[in-house]
Protein backbone atom coordinates (compact mmCIF):
# COMPACT_ATOMS: atom_id res chain seq x y z
CA UNK A 1 0.00 0.00 0.00
CA UNK A 2 1.17 3.27 -1.11
CA UNK A 3 1.71 5.60 1.84
CA UNK A 4 2.86 9.41 2.08
CA UNK A 5 6.27 10.28 3.73
CA UNK A 6 5.39 13.39 6.07
CA UNK A 7 7.99 15.09 9.04
CA UNK A 8 7.40 14.21 12.31
CA UNK A 9 5.87 9.97 12.01
CA UNK A 10 8.30 7.62 12.51
CA UNK A 11 9.21 4.27 10.88
CA UNK A 12 11.21 1.27 11.75
CA UNK A 13 14.42 0.17 9.77
CA UNK A 14 15.20 -3.71 9.39
CA UNK A 15 17.13 -3.95 12.47
CA UNK A 16 13.42 -2.17 14.23
CA UNK A 17 15.34 0.91 15.24
CA UNK A 18 13.09 3.46 15.24
CA UNK A 19 13.29 6.57 12.99
CA UNK A 20 11.65 10.19 13.04
CA UNK A 21 11.18 11.75 9.79
CA UNK A 22 12.58 15.47 9.98
CA UNK A 23 11.27 16.59 6.28
CA UNK A 24 11.48 15.13 2.65
CA UNK A 25 11.45 16.24 -0.52
CA UNK A 26 10.88 14.50 -4.03
CA UNK A 27 13.72 12.06 -3.98
CA UNK A 28 14.88 11.92 -0.62
CA UNK A 29 13.96 11.03 3.07
CA UNK A 30 15.74 13.23 5.61
CA UNK A 31 15.47 11.07 9.11
CA UNK A 32 17.49 11.10 12.76
CA UNK A 33 18.18 7.31 13.90
CA UNK A 34 19.81 7.27 17.48
CA UNK A 35 20.21 10.68 17.85
CA UNK A 36 22.00 11.05 14.11
CA UNK A 37 20.78 13.06 11.36
CA UNK A 38 20.65 10.64 8.02
CA UNK A 39 19.43 11.08 4.47
CA UNK A 40 18.22 8.13 2.10
CA UNK A 41 17.01 8.51 -1.30
CA UNK A 42 12.77 7.66 -1.66
CA UNK A 43 13.21 4.75 -3.10
CA UNK A 44 15.86 3.03 -0.58
CA UNK A 45 13.63 4.25 1.99
CA UNK A 46 10.42 2.79 0.48
CA UNK A 47 12.42 -0.35 0.21
CA UNK A 48 14.37 -0.37 4.00
CA UNK A 49 11.85 1.25 6.61
CA UNK A 50 8.36 0.27 7.34
CA UNK A 51 5.88 2.67 8.94
CA UNK A 52 4.74 1.95 12.59
CA UNK A 53 1.57 2.50 14.31
CA UNK A 54 1.70 4.65 17.59
CA UNK A 55 0.82 1.37 19.95
CA UNK A 56 3.58 -0.40 18.26
CA UNK A 57 6.25 2.43 18.49
CA UNK A 58 5.31 2.66 22.40
CA UNK A 59 6.12 -1.55 22.63
CA UNK A 60 9.32 -0.84 20.83
CA UNK A 61 10.36 2.11 23.34
CA UNK A 62 9.40 0.07 25.89
CA UNK A 63 11.45 -2.91 25.03
CA UNK A 64 14.32 -0.23 24.20
CA UNK A 65 14.04 1.60 27.63
CA UNK A 66 13.82 -2.17 29.58
CA UNK A 67 17.27 -3.22 27.83
CA UNK A 68 18.75 -0.09 28.87
CA UNK A 69 18.13 -0.86 32.10
CA UNK A 70 18.86 -4.43 32.31
CA UNK A 71 22.39 -3.73 30.67
CA UNK A 72 23.09 -1.12 33.26
CA UNK A 73 22.02 -3.24 36.18
CA UNK A 74 24.11 -6.09 35.30
CA UNK A 75 27.13 -3.42 34.71
CA UNK A 76 26.23 -2.53 38.49
CA UNK A 77 26.42 -6.08 39.59
CA UNK A 78 29.57 -6.80 37.60
CA UNK A 79 31.16 -4.37 39.23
Amino acid sequence: MFRIIQPNTYYVDMSGTPCKITRTTSDTVHYQRNGHNCIASMMRFQSDFEWVEAAELKQIWDDLETAAHLKKLRAMRAA
